[in-house]
């Protein structure tokens, strides 16, 4: 494994850490893997008050802080990625206070912002993976960033965290290694997949697969995948009020008449996706979600520990009732749960649009 040169981006540090080779769940194994990751804060002597953050579908390792296009510029960027994705959750004196401890984030394997994916060259070949990148799995993610922990120091974490799909990792993550792991947040998850997000993700997978014989029309299929699943992330009063103060109405390419601006304002969340993410990466990732299966059994590893679950009431991504079905689980198995039901209006993204109401729960636990 090889320490690569870190950059300093506006008091924040974006690293990378190459790994030499990296095991698979499916058997296979990836050589020459980049992890691309921040850190914010100081590692303490004891090496003890790290927390480690999992992101969401198509986030990034710029959790907090400004930052400016990757060096690489074959890498995905537009104007959303200029604004770290939890920028009012972590910082000095916020939620996760970068005074008290040391956070982490790494950009998943099979990503599309620095670490190792679909888009990247293959060390073995020397052309870029494409179809040909093997099938990874959120243990694979998971399994990567302890190899990152490790090399930073980390003794032991202070917390796991992670909303969304950050959440599922988490909550495996602590499983994996429940003796290196103290709290866990879990923040709009659960511990598996609901029907509703089997057929979503599958709707998705199926329009990426025909994708893969679209020469023309590749950016087109991704972003009717991101609509479907876009429709999930807020609440349709937010949706409905945003398609009236963001939308116009307008001709798309292919000569349908958007005659609503709720038609509008999907159609725009699409043609901004395909500018910030690639297609092979999005098949990548919900591919890992929708294999993701986690033994209940396994939860009997996090007797005793502490777990904060918080649940928003407008999500219809990760409903309320999957939050307290895990809240259950976990108590059956002598977790030590605090479980919080938020208000709000933005549904499953109220984790990014309105972090005020998670700042006492969040802030309190830790």
């Amino acid at each position: 494994m090889i320490f690569l040169k870190h950059l300093t981006v506006q008091n924040k540090i974006i690293e990378n850490y190459l790994v030499s080779k990296l095991e698979l769940e499916c058997g296979d194994f990836l050589e020459e893997v980049n992890l691309a990751y921040t850190t914010y804060g100081k590692l303490s002597e004891s090496g003890d008050n790290a927390i480690l953050v999992f992101h969401a579908l198509t986030g990034s390792h710029l959790l907090s802080g400004k930052y400016e296009q990757f060096q690489d510029k074959s890498l995905p960027w537009n104007e959303e990625l200029e604004i770290g994705w939890w920028d009012e959750f972590v910082g000095p004196d916020k939620m996760i206070d970068t005074n008290k401890y040391f956070v982490i984030c790494v950009n998943y394997v099979g990503g599309c912002y620095g670490s190792t994916g679909p888009n990247s060259i293959n060390k073995k070949t020397n052309n870029i993976y494409l179809d040909s990148f093997p099938e990874i799995t959120f243990k694979d993610i998971e399994n990567s960033q302890k190899l990152v922990c490790d090399m930073l120091g980390v003794k032991s974490l202070h917390a796991v965290a992670g909303a969304s799909i950050g959440g599922l990792m988490a909550l495996e993550f602590a499983i994996t290694y429940p003796e290196y792991v103290n709290k866990i947040i879990s923040i709009s998850s659960s511990y598996k997949l609901s029907t509703i997000q089997l057929l979503h993700n599958l709707e998705q997978a199926y329009i990426l697969e025909l994708a893969k014989d679209s020469k023309s029309r590749k950016e087109e299929y991704l972003a009717l995948a991101r609509m479907v699943a876009h429709k999930t992330y807020i609440s349709l009063d937010l949706l409905a009020e945003r398609a009236r103060s963001e939308s116009k109405y307008k001709n798309n390419e292919m000569g349908y008449f958007l005659k609503t601006p709720q038609e509008s304002y999907m159609m725009h969340q699409g043609e901004k996706f395909i500018e910030r993410f690639t297609i092979d990466s999005y098949r990548t990732i919900i591919n890992a979600w929708q294999n993701f299966k986690l033994d209940e059994k396994e939860l009997k590893k996090l007797k005793g520990k502490e777990v904060l679950v918080l649940s928003v009431d407008s999500d219809v991504c990760f409903y309320p009732e999957e939050q307290t079905e895990l809240v259950n689980v976990l108590e059956l198995n002598n977790a030590s749960v605090k479980y919080f039901l938020l208000h709000s209006d933005k549904g499953h993204d109220a984790f990014l649009l309105e972090p005020d109401i998670f700042f006492e729960p969040v802030s309190s636990y830790l």
